[in-house]
């Protein structure tokens, strides 16, 4: 089998350039010929993972989910090859050994990598979609041979190609905050901290919705456009996402007193939020989103411009490696 692993310095306070190291020799040890690609910046991730899909069995995101967005958004961008990622007739099973059947290389005619996730970051969501552990980079480096391939979709904000979950409204700002102002955090803290701060000075807004062209109006704390199940750490604000299923799960959290948010915050970790009446919870394959003022959007933890915004789902779009389960393909 052979990697191109894909590592950010500067991710989790420079832990993935600390890692990165210790990542490689664990691969290695598993049989795995590894190139390694230092990033300059999300762009430059991106580029890496189109110019190698074509070349490797996997390419290895060592990071922050802003990073393994955009090694995804490089191996979708490539089109190499649909579905398993392999030749016809071959099982997306482990990857053990070269990752395919006898006589198949990597670079062949329809062959694409799949993509890998080493949690290096402040949330490492993208982790936890795909049934890693988040909090255990090397255990997560040291399951990779074993892992399934899995075709997954991919979510797009104006273009802007990210795996987990975008929104915008209060979530957006908690976003900024925890970028800006706590950095030195890492997990659920970090974004637990902002959550708290913003509520201080934060405020509703008033949106307009369109799913598939269906328009309505409302007002609330924020929208998020969900791929995945989480984000933030951990924070289960679509739990019934899936990222196999050609749709994006759109939750609506309406305008309730801060209070009664603030009691309702802490079931975003378990999902169960989405019981509360003030919480709708929408799927479509697009969706337009403006509201009153210049709202920020993030996606995947990394700006994303502002709205008026589409969101669009591209199906089945790159092969991942997954835990079998993991949260991120709930069953039937």
């Amino acid at each position: 089998m052979r990697a191109l692993v894909v590592h950010n310095p500067t991710a989790g306070g420079g832990r993935a350039g600390r890692l990165a190291p210790q990542v490689v020799e664990r691969l290695a040890g598993d049989g795995v010929e590894v190139d390694q690609h230092r990033t300059l910046s999300l762009e430059d991730a991106r580029l890496a993972a189109c110019q190698a899909a074509g070349e490797v069995d996997a390419v290895v995101a060592i990071g922050g989910d802003g990073t393994v967005g955009a090694c995804a958004a490089g191996l979708a961008d490539a089109g190499v090859s649909g579905g398993s990622g392999g030749p016809p007739g071959w099982s997306p099973g482990g990857m053990g050994g070269s990752g395919g059947p006898p006589g198949w290389s990597p670079g062949g005619p329809g062959v694409r990598a799949a993509l890998a996730v080493i949690p290096a970051g402040g949330g490492n969501d993208a982790a936890r979609s795909l049934g890693l552990p988040a909090d255990d980079p090397l255990a997560a480096a040291g399951m990779l041979t074993r892992l399934r391939r899995r075709p997954a979709d991919l979510a797009t904000v104006d273009g802007r190609a990210y795996l987990n979950v975008a929104g915008a409204g209060f979530d957006s700002e908690v976003n900024r905050l925890a970028n800006q102002r706590l950095r030195w955090a890492r997990g659920r803290p970090r974004y637990v901290g902002a959550v708290l701060a913003e509520l201080v000075v934060g405020r509703t807004a008033s949106f307009e919705l369109a799913l598939d062209g269906q328009p309505e109006r409302l007002s609330g704390w924020l929208v998020a456009v969900a791929n995945g199940p989480s984000y933030g750490g951990g924070m289960l604000v679509a739990p019934r996402a899936s990222l196999a299923d050609g749709l994006l799960e759109v939750v609506v959290i309406g305008a309730i007193g801060k209070l009664e948010f603030l009691r309702t915050f802490p079931k975003v970790f378990s999902g169960r939020h989405v019981d509360h009446p003030a919480v709708a919870v929408h799927r479509a394959a697009r969706v337009d989103l403006a509201a009153d003022r210049p709202l920020a959007v993030y996606a995947d933890g990394e700006p994303a411009g502002t709205l008026p915004a589409t969101f669009e789902v591209r199906p089945a779009a790159v092969t991942v490696l997954a835990a079998d389960p993991a949260p991120g393909f709930p069953g039937p």
